[in-house]
């Protein structure tokens, strides 16, 4: 099976033959700037979300000189993405969440400025209001279904302090964006965020975003739940960001996860992650979907590939859950991989 299901309860049928949006909602986080809790360098950091969508929306990025990559080769999971958007013709969306640099294609913007310092507990000001506007053009948007990715360097961080402001046993279970993950760091610096934020038991959803979460938090959360109220399957693309949330929209409107409308979609590189817990935490959340799909990179040409299966780099930019719609949709996961060695040499202009 090409792709892993964890408390599947017939979300995949709902998926099938159904004509898809997607959409990367792209944030940066002030912290990044100044503590590595983030696995990208701080040389491309600024860039990198909007190089990943625009990678994802017209086949090259245009705001760095190849598509990101990491140290150890493997290149950007947005790589991922538009071969999934090219295979099977998929529309594609991108929001503007607050990203240091601004993407060269056209896109929504929900909010100019960056996530703040979350070790400062001082994220945002504007949650609510971030969410109310992403569910007004969720109301607006025209699909049968929704896949909504994410692109936010440091977003772990973010998720870990989500999911602790809200009461989850989340300490050691986020995965990161590179081999080793800072756990110890994210914890310090979330806590210290919560502490002088005086988050506590009383405090809402949007006290813990304003907090410590990320600018794509509420939009995403916001996105879903305007499609799931229209009876439309909603993929929260990513691995543990999505998972915090999926804590969000659980706080917003319980009731609608019970429609068994909103899944998980992500990599089979997250869901084996021995340094993190997806399934851990979504299993405190409720009975939820997770749907992991399957590339067969231990098989790659490019290493850079090969090393997602050691831990590098994992999941973003939708990847997963885009790919669990096409693998859905009859998409051999093999033709991904085959397309993106097709393309290596292109994206990253080697003679």
């Amino acid at each position: 099976m090409d792709i892993i299901a964890i408390n599947e309860n017939g979300f995949l049928d709902k998926i099938k033959g159904k004509n898809p949006l997607f959409t990367c909602v792209i944030s940066s986080i002030e912290t990044t700037t100044y503590i590595p809790i983030s696995g990208v360098h701080r040389d491309v950091i600024k860039y990198t979300p909007a190089a990943d969508v625009e990678l994802v929306f017209c086949g090259k990025s245009l705001s760095l000189k190849t598509p990101p990559i990491d140290a150890t080769g493997s290149p950007s999971p947005a790589t991922i993405t538009r071969a999934c958007v090219e295979l099977k013709n998929i529309k594609n969306l991108h929001i503007d969440a607050g990203a240091f640099v601004k993407p060269k294609i056209p896109f929504i913007e929900v909010d100019e400025k960056p996530t703040g310092k979350i070790e400062e507990g001082k994220a945002m000001d504007n949650s609510k209001e971030l969410f109310e506007k992403a569910y007004l053009l969720g109301k607006n948007l025209n699909a049968d279904m929704l896949i909504v990715g994410e692109s936010v360097p440091g977003g772990t961080t973010t998720a870990l302090g989500v999911l602790i402001g809200l009461g989850y046993d989340a300490e050691g279970k986020v995965s990161s964006g590179s081999i080793e993950n800072p756990h110890e760091l994210k914890i310090k610096v979330v806590r210290e965020g919560l502490k002088k934020a005086k988050i506590n038991e009383n405090s809402s959803v949007f006290d813990v975003l304003n907090a410590v979460g990320d600018k794509m938090m509420p939009v995403a959360a916001g996105l879903a739940i305007s499609f799931a109220e229209e009876n439309k399957a909603v993929i929260l693309a990513g691995g543990t960001q999505m998972s915090a949330v999926l804590a969000v929209i659980k706080e917003i409107d319980k009731d609608i996860l019970n429609k068994n409308l909103i899944a998980i979609g992500t990599t089979e590189f997250v869901l084996n992650d021995k340094k993190g817990d997806l399934k851990g935490i979504i299993e405190q959340i409720g009975d939820i979907p997770i749907l992991a799909s399957k590339f067969y990179f231990e098989d790659a040409k490019i290493e850079g590939l090969r090393n997602y299966c050691k831990g590098s780099v994992k999941e973003g930019v939708g990847a997963g859950g885009i790919a669990v719609y096409c693998i859905a949709n009859n998409l051999n996961p093999i033709k991904i991989r085959e397309f993106i060695e097709n393309k290596f040499d292109e994206w990253y202009k080697k003679p």
